[in-house]
């Protein structure tokens, strides 16, 4: 059956916040006549499954889907093979949206053919009854462009957030993630023909990997600058979450980036700046790193071995490469600060700066 929009929702043990999100949905201003909610459990051990199959028996535009558990890219995925929308969505069920969500994004979708819509979120972060919120407006006013100079520049910005995007004569606001998923609307039949698809194979950041790509493909993008998603910060969430294997995925992203980049057959000068993208989202992500592997509470390793660790990891490519390639400028402070504590192995001053940004 025909539908405006697709909301592909993957579901992983967040009954917590289910019935939260559904509501911002249940309530949108698109009629549900016009579009559809498709619920992906990915394997849920709490009562996730069953609150879905709930919401799917009560509503005919909800769907549940159940398989086990394979990630959010594979949870995505599955949404895809099962949408009939003309556009298709990504949301998060720990997040929030906006009355107008559906309608507007799909409103500039199709005033402007476009392929995505890109529009702006809400970051907001509970402290007890407070919220305290930020405001991720990607730019200033609105755009559709079909110009590949001004794609490539939001590619670079999806690998890391400082980097420059600019179109036409209107840059990007710096430090906004363009990385994301559920800030954009896709045309279906874009991803389809250009078998678009969230890398199965990576555990972490293969939503950057997908849009990367997307955004290299794509004909033509709009951009409305209207808040229209709640990003909810989780501490237990995948992102926020410790993982031994954390630099192990890491490598994977990496490789997957090079040779997509590799694919791309820029000119020097052009393969300069994605590779001082990529040389900064290397270093971004080993920053990530001490806070969710090397320095997380969770780690069991003694602080020499930790020590040892930190050392072989900056010895070794990519990470060598990019903080001896990065040119400093593109780096926000912070990161600037820990380039240089690894070229010169002041491996305690990684420590100092964890310390005094998270307190332990």
């Amino acid at each position: 059956m025909h539908k405006k929009v697709s909301l592909i929702v993957p579901v992983y043990n967040v009954s917590n916040y289910l019935e939260r999100f559904m509501d911002t949905v249940l309530t949108q201003s698109m009629p549900g006549s016009e579009f559809e909610v498709i619920l992906v459990d990915d394997g849920s051990t709490d009562n996730s499954g069953n609150i879905i199959d709930d919401y799917a028996g009560r509503y005919e535009f909800v769907m549940a889907c159940h398989q086990e558990n394979k990630g959010p890219a594979a949870a995505r995925n599955k949404g895809l093979d099962e949408a009939n929308g003309e556009y298709v969505a990504f949301a998060d069920p720990d997040d929030l949206l906006e009355y107008k969500y559906l309608e507007t994004a799909y409103a500039q979708g199709m005033h402007n053919n476009a392929d995505i819509v890109i529009f702006d979120a809400y970051r907001d972060k509970y402290e007890g009854d407070y919220i305290k919120r930020d405001m991720w407006g990607h730019a200033d006013y609105s755009f559709c462009t079909s110009n590949a100079e001004c794609k490539q520049s939001m590619q670079r910005q999806i690998l890391y957030p400082y980097m420059a995007a600019k179109v036409a004569d209107m840059s990007f606001h710096r430090n906004v993630p363009l990385a994301a998923p559920w800030d954009k609307f896709f045309r279906r039949q874009f991803l389809i023909s250009n078998n678009l698809r969230f890398p199965e194979e990576l555990r972490v950041l293969d939503d950057m990997c997908f849009n990367f790509r997307a955004f290299g493909v794509a004909d033509r993008i709009t951009y409305l600058p209207t808040f229209q998603y709640h990003y909810t910060v989780v501490e237990t969430s995948v992102t926020n979450s410790y993982r031994s294997d954390r630099l192990v995925q890491d490598m994977k992203v990496f490789e997957y980036l090079k040779d997509a980049i590799n694919a791309m057959g820029l000119d020097r000068v052009d393969a300069g700046r994605f590779r001082q993208a990529l040389y900064a989202r290397i270093i971004k992500s080993f920053a990530i790193s001490l806070r969710l592997y090397f320095f997380n509470p969770q780690n069991q390793k003694s602080e020499r071995e930790i020590r040892q660790e930190l050392k072989n990891c900056i010895d070794t490519m990519p990470y060598k490469l990019a903080f001896k390639g990065i040119h400093l400028h593109n780096l926000e402070p912070k990161l600037v600060a820990v380039t240089l504590a690894c070229r010169l192995k002041m491996v305690w001053a990684l420590r100092v700066m964890y310390r005094m940004q998270y307190g332990s």
